[in-house]
């Protein structure tokens, strides 16, 4: 008889299998935001995408765009750390949030 197996394994298999765990993880930045970069920040920042590891981020205003490209190194080291592993290499600002 065939032994039942953990839904868990299941559907971990089936995200490694078609390579989803990245997407995955990067979409975790998106759904923890506030829980990544604290209240503060999130109010007053957004990302908006990822392509090619740098993590495009949306802004209320100018100063906030130059406080926050000051703390990059931190804040990529936050969401990697978060993340579990190098999804975001470099941070852009946008101011129109």
């Amino acid at each position: 008889m065939k032994e039942f197996e953990d839904i868990r394994s299941i559907i971990e298999d089936v995200i490694e299998n078609l390579n989803m765990k990245r997407k995955l993880n990067i979409s975790r930045i998106f759904n923890c935001w506030e829980e990544i970069v604290g209240t503060e920040i999130s109010k007053k920042a957004k990302p908006i995408k990822v392509t090619g590891g740098v993590l495009r981020v949306s802004v209320t205003t100018s100063t906030w765009a130059n406080e926050l490209s000051l703390m990059s190194g931190q804040l990529i080291e936050k969401i990697n750390s978060f993340i579990g592993e190098e999804v975001v290499k470099r941070i852009r600002f946008k101011i129109d949030l």
